[in-house]
């Protein structure tokens, strides 16, 4: 096959081609990490081979531009850090986002292609939660570990968190849209979809996901338009299931230890004073729940930035974990708890590592796209946004390659696909003078 032959052939499909790829990588975020980069490689040469020279006016819009300008302050960041080459090691991760900004702006998104690639992402989690499943089963009866949280996901070394988000998704479209099925009784695919992806998400074990999840689901259900009296008996059913959620002993314990909030670590104070610095024995530092543990590092490094002057320009990407292990040491929660930790809340992530300035562009980015799914009504992005917001107070989602991708794809796509549509009920109108600024 010769080269125009070639180039004939990738113009001819180039729309189901790009399409498929994009499926490729929704398909892969819930299997492991090398075949999630493959599918984006692939995904990437091929918007190479057909990149559009009018792809560069779109990437002015900020459902572009944010990306683009957060990696410009990443290499920033790393270039004014002390430890340059330790900040130029993220760049790589950095960089997905701006992919996923010129593969999806090299093309036409509509509602149609979302919903297909929302249905690829269905079945790969379904499919990949099964086999969790089995293997979780496998492991319990042969006593290799409990099954549950990091050892349910660890198979595809993934993390429990993030996991439990995509089955959220998942059953967010499989509960609000048609979904193309292969099985001719469509009911029951329903049912055992939903029996799959519940017990997947029992089985993640993520306090944060599943509460919100539940407080979705009565929103969802009770507001729907349903009679009142549907609506009441949905409502029932949601508390009888969070009630068997409650019954179910790891999901019990992990609530109970997790949530404990004792007095002694609300009266902790940090200081520069090392003649005043709390330090933390080892049966403090034993007993310290997941709740307590995210208000430490988070009173803690609120505080030093603070102190240390670093308001407007953050630590630097290259330094920001050296200053938190200098702290978690100096009040003793590490070395050998919790060096190497990050300070598990997204927001204050990005304040302590890039500044005030960055931190208010990426609520404006936020803030951005939850306006673009209330203009357009579109509730699956809505749940997606409420999900990702909530997670990101308890978890730093953007510093993992799955966290990232799982984010930044979606909602790059999501807001594509609400430009394109804004774009072509303009075009309809007869109006030729399109504003970027959308």
């Amino acid at each position: 096959m010769t080269i125009s032959n070639i180039h004939s052939f990738l113009k001819k499909h180039e729309s189901n081609i790009a399409l498929w790829l994009l499926c490729a990588i929704a398909i892969t975020i819930p299997f492991k990490v090398n075949y999630g980069n493959l599918s984006i490689i692939l995904a990437s040469v091929f918007t190479l081979v057909t990149f559009k020279q009018k792809t560069f006016k779109k990437l002015l819009r900020p459902a572009y531009l944010f990306p683009i300008i957060f990696f410009l302050i990443t290499i920033l960041s790393s270039v004014y850090s002390k430890n340059t080459q330790g900040g130029f090691k993220r760049t790589d991760l950095e960089l997905l986002p701006v992919l996923f900004v010129i593969i999806i702006a090299n093309q036409h998104i509509t509602k149609a292609k979302v919903l297909k690639i929302l249905n690829c992402f269905l079945y790969a989690t379904l499919f990949f939660t099964f086999i969790l499943m089995l293997v979780a089963l496998f492991n319990r009866l042969k006593g290799i570990n409990s099954g549950v949280f990091h050892d349910f996901t660890d198979f595809y070394d993934q993390h429990p968190v993030y996991y439990a988000m995509y089955i959220s998704i998942a059953l967010g479209y499989l509960l609000l849209y048609p979904v193309h099925s292969i099985f001719k009784n469509k009911k029951g695919f329903k049912v055992i979809s939903l029996a799959i992806l519940i017990c997947g998400l029992v089985l993640c074990a993520s306090k944060a996901v599943i509460f919100i999840d539940l407080v979705l689901a009565f929103f969802i259900l009770f507001f729907s338009k349903n009679t009142l009296k549907s609506r009441l008996s949905y409502v029932f059913m949601l508390i009888v299931v969070a009630v068997v959620f409650s019954k179910v002993n790891f999901i019990k314990d992990r609530f109970e230890d997790g949530l404990r909030f004792s007095q002694e670590i609300l009266d902790y104070q940090p200081t520069n004073d090392f003649r005043e610095k709390k330090h933390f024995n080892y049966d403090e530092k034993e007993n310290i729940s997941d709740l307590e543990l995210r208000y430490l590092f988070f009173k803690t490094m609120f505080f030093h930035i603070l102190e240390d002057d670093k308001v407007l320009f953050g630590y630097g990407q290259g330094d920001v974990q050296d200053y938190i292990d200098y702290y978690y040491y100096s009040y003793n929660l590490a070395p050998n708890w919790y060096e190497g930790f990050n300070v598990h809340n997204q927001y204050l992530h990005v304040f302590i590592t890039y500044g005030v300035f960055t931190l208010v562009l990426f609520l404006a980015y936020i803030l951005y796209s939850f306006a673009s799914a209330i203009k357009h009504k579109d509730l699956i992005v809505l749940i997606f946004l409420i999900i990702s917001s909530f997670v990101f107070i308890f978890e730093v989602l953007l510093v993992r390659n799955k966290g990232i991708i799982f984010f930044y794809f979606f909602n790059t796509l999501f807001l594509a696909n609400f430009l394109n549509f804004e774009d072509s009920n303009l075009r309809n109108k007869g109006n030729t003078k399109l504003s970027w600024w959308v």
